[in-house]
């Protein structure tokens, strides 16, 4: 297109900055420049024909980032398979109580933003709120019940082996006997320890399960539900052939030579 200028006026049409502006993607300076106009006139010419500006992802869509700082194929980032090289500015440290007290009242006031609360609802388990399967019968098959409680016993619970196990685990390695740690029998339990051909070793918790030494009678709603299971548990694995030992975790702490030497009586009996 050619422009005409006459006495500082220039024929500018709609149809020229929307082909320069929106299809060529020209900046307004860009283009003024190009035609020896002012900025602000042909600001001006946009303003008049209504045009809008565009948004920064318009300008940058289709574009590629500069060589310079573009991530090329081939290169291994410097910190790949290091580990240790960024430690946490914060790991290690402790709180101080007016920090924490801060802390405190910045969560309150933005738990208290309608905004965040209704995110909070949306993902939040409500108090009150009963499982659609609660109390329910036959919502599964029985082949989806066998899954489920496999996929469960090859689960390790705890994440980490509690104090009485790791007793437990070392008195077997004085004993120099092969075994296997939380290993899942059948679909009946995971036991804490297990010895080839048959044999079952678990290390209780006295709290959880309810040692008759410290608790005659189990009071919390937890040793109920855990003494039941360990019946339960012992009655199945006895009649499939295995051979039960359960080890408090008060006697393998302050017994452990007992406790070694049951082990030990056992194997020789074989």
């Amino acid at each position: 297109m050619k422009f005409c200028k006459n006495i500082n006026k220039w024929k500018i049409t709609k149809e020229f900055l929307i082909q320069e502006y929106t299809q060529n993607k020209k900046s307004l300076p860009q283009i003024a420049e190009e035609i020896g106009m002012p900025y602000e006139s042909l600001f001006w010419y946009k303003k008049k024909f209504g045009m809008s500006s565009h948004s920064a992802s318009f300008w940058g869509k289709g574009r590629r980032n500069s060589p310079q700082t573009e991530f090329k194929k081939g290169i291994i980032p410097w910190n790949k398979g290091k580990i240790g090289w960024i430690v946490p500015w914060n790991k290690g440290r402790q709180l101080t109580v007016n920090h924490k007290k801060k802390v405190s009242i910045e969560t309150k006031k933005a738990m208290a933003r309608p905004e965040i609360k209704e995110k909070v609802q949306m993902t939040q388990f409500r108090r009150g709120l009963v499982p659609w399967n609660k109390g329910k019968k036959n919502v599964y098959s029985s082949e989806t019940i066998n899954q489920i409680r496999e996929a469960r016993l090859r689960q390790i619970f705890p994440k980490k082996s509690t104090n009485a196990e790791l007793i437990l685990f070392e008195i077997l390695n004085e004993l120099n006997l092969n075994f296997s740690k939380h290993k899942s029998i059948k679909t009946i339990c995971q036991a804490d320890a297990f010895v080839e051909p048959n044999i079952v070793l678990f290390a209780d918790g006295d709290y959880w399960h309810s040692n008759p030494m410290f608790y005659p009678k189990p009071t919390t709603e937890a040793q109920i539900k855990n003494k039941a299971r360990d019946e339960t548990e012992n009655n199945k694995l006895i009649k499939e052939g295995y051979l039960v030992i359960r080890f408090w975790e008060f006697d393998l702490i302050n017994n452990k030579n007992k406790c070694k030497g049951i082990i030990k009586k056992l194997i020789q009996n074989g």
